[in-house]
């Protein structure tokens, strides 16, 4: 009985042997020969390399299934057949059957519209006069996909694949996400037509991140609203997109009386009316009054402005004023001058300008401006301390400004950069004071010319869209102007003062050419409270001579001067008072009506 039991077990053990062998598809017998055929560009031996099928191997079909898909992954085959046959002497010939690619005459890009061929040519991986592989697909789509990223779009490349009707043909299909539809809700007061003004993004164009987020930045910027969120959708076959911002709108319309330290003319009472949306048509009017303690008589001045006189985007903007400037105020606290030191120039005219943006970054601008000058003096002031040069000026302006900040308002990023050039003629008709300078009298021309590039910078990541986020900013200034031809005294450049070189009196350096140049680091406290230490060195020189205690230069002369700054947030705009400290130890405490620069 145990014989037989044992007999039983061996058989069963005999079958189950032979059962797995089976299922591992290994006949008996061994690989004698391995042919590839078809090849034409491709090398025999890299496909025998990927293969786990080898001569004197056994014969496995498992391994042949693998090899099929090894050799397929190699990308240069259309088809690939891998098969066993039986030969003599219990031995297995392996037939491997590939049709490969063609050889690439031509690539062809379809589908793109806002990137150039040649542009996408430089980052397809799949070249010319070489076999077509299907390995370079994967790459060539990611980096397709980064340029269209790197630039706002997005985009998909839906194939990449010889043309079936021509296979040396490589066809590169590319599908860019468009814009289905815009709409705004919210804009109660703004009318939709400006709403659509302001925004560049327009439907059935190709979707960019980028110029969506300048759109709600821009909208932001006018000041015009609250709060300015984004609600987008992509659409239900994910070809398109649905934009949308949701507006809260502001209160625009201002009425103010008060009293203020103004950078020019010291403790002055003032009243203004205006409004920056009138009636929501982005239209711009104000009227203000002021009146300074120091005598002199009121300046008045009434503004209008219209971003949008045309559907290309031109603004307009005029202005009708009588203007009193107090020369040499020193205004602000700390070295005060006193009144019985002053003297003012009276502007009476009006001005002109257009601008319209040729690009989305850049804006040229062309003005006129109209006015006369008439010098007096306050108080006890001797003759001799001011200057006196009276009569009417005509200027025109050509300008060109390039905006790549992340944020008008309160720039966080990116840079600024303007050009301008002033052509003018003057009239001057009275003379006299510390500088008798009768060349001027009679009629001349001038120009001046100023460039200025500001730039921004912080280590903190982007705002994205929420636009009032406080950010720590190095912001850097530097500034050249120079005058040509005969200009009167108050044509020239002025240095000194809240916007130009704190520490020092207003106008306490002039002439025919300035440099000054400004770094400050704006560092947020709380969201509408920074604290903002800074550097100012510049200076102008080349003009007319000393009068009375300012000493001038004729050559090139430049100045230091440093201090701390706060800046408040109000829904007025931005107030910043300044404590600044010359290199000479002197000292001033300046008021500002937004950010320096």
């Amino acid at each position: 009985m145990s014989i037989r039991i044992g007999l039983v077990a061996l058989l069963l053990a005999l079958l189950t042997v032979t059962g797995l062998a089976q299922d591992q598809g290994a006949p008996n017998g061994v690989i004698s020969r391995i042919d590839v055929i078809g090849t034409v560009n491709t090398n025999k031996e890299s496909i025998l390399s990927v293969m786990k099928t080898k001569v004197g191997q056994p014969y496995l079909q498992s391994h042949l299934d693998e090899d099929q898909a090894a050799i397929q992954s190699l990308g240069f085959f259309s088809a690939v057949d891998v098969r066993g046959a039986p030969a003599e002497a219990n031995n297995w010939v392996v037939t491997v059957t590939v049709s490969e690619f063609p050889v690439v005459k031509e690539i062809r890009i379809v589908g793109n519209t806002v990137m150039s061929t040649d542009a996408l040519m430089k980052v397809v991986a799949v070249k010319v006069g070489q076999p077509f592989n299907l390995r370079a697909a994967d790459p060539t789509q990611a980096a397709i996909a980064k340029l269209y990223n790197d630039k706002g779009y997005f985009a998909l490349v839906t194939d990449i694949e010889p043309l079936p009707d021509s296979p040396a043909t490589v066809n590169i299909g590319i599908q860019e996400m468009r814009v289905n539809s815009i709409s705004i809700e919210g804009n109660t007061r703004t009318k939709n037509y400006v709403m659509r003004r302001l925004i560049h993004t327009k439907p059935g164009a190709a979707w960019n991140s980028k110029k969506w987020d300048d759109d709600l930045k821009r909208m932001y910027s006018t000041r015009w609203f609250d709060k300015v969120d984004p609600d987008d959708h992509p659409t239900a076959d994910g070809t398109g997109i649905d934009l949308m911002a949701v507006v809260k709108e502001a209160h625009t319309g201002q009425v103010t009386v008060g009293v203020s330290l103004d950078p020019n003319t010291g403790l002055a009472g003032n009243a203004s009316i205006g409004d920056s949306n009138l009636n929501g048509t982005g239209q711009s009017v104000g009227v203000t009054f002021m009146q300074a303690i120091t005598g002199g008589g009121p300046s008045v001045d009434l503004n209008y402005g219209n971003p949008f006189i045309d559907n290309n985007g031109t603004g307009f903007n005029a202005s009708i004023y009588s203007h009193l400037l107090y020369r040499f105020t020193g205004s602000g606290f700390g070295e005060l001058t006193s009144s019985s030191q002053l003297y003012t120039e009276r502007h009476t005219g009006a001005s002109v300008g257009l601008s319209r943006a040729i690009s989305d970054y850049v804006t040229a601008s062309v003005g006129l401006r109209g006015e006369n000058v008439n010098t007096s003096r306050l108080g006890s002031i001797p003759e001799q301390s001011i200057i006196k040069q009276d009569g009417p000026v005509l200027t025109s302006s050509f300008g060109l400004l390039e905006d790549q900040r992340d944020l008008t308002l309160d720039p966080s990023r990116g840079y600024w950069a303007s050009a301008l050039v002033e052509p003018g003629i003057s009239h001057i008709t009275s003379i006299g004071g510390a500088i008798e300078n009768k060349a001027v009298l009679g009629t001349h021309t001038f120009e001046k010319n100023t460039l200025e590039y500001r730039a921004y910078y912080t280590n903190q990541p982007p705002r994205g869209r929420n636009f009032d986020a406080p950010r720590r900013v190095l912001a850097f200034r530097i500034r050249y102007g120079y005058v040509t031809g005969i200009p009167p005294f108050f044509e020239q450049y002025f240095v000194g003062g809240a916007d130009t070189l704190r520490g020092y009196d207003d106008d306490r350096f002039w002439g025919t050419q300035e440099l000054i140049s400004s770094l400050e680091y704006r560092y947020p406290i709380q969201k509408s409270f920074n604290i903002i230490p800074f550097i100012d060195y510049g200076g102008a020189w080349g003009g007319y001579g000393s009068v009375s205690t300012f000493s001038q230069y004729s050559s090139f002369r430049m100045h230091l001067a440093g201090g701390l700054g706060v800046a408040f947030r109000t829904p007025l705009g931005q107030i910043r008072i300044d404590f600044g400290v010359n290199e000479n130890g002197g000292n001033r405490t300046t008021f500002l009506i937004g950010n320096s620069f």
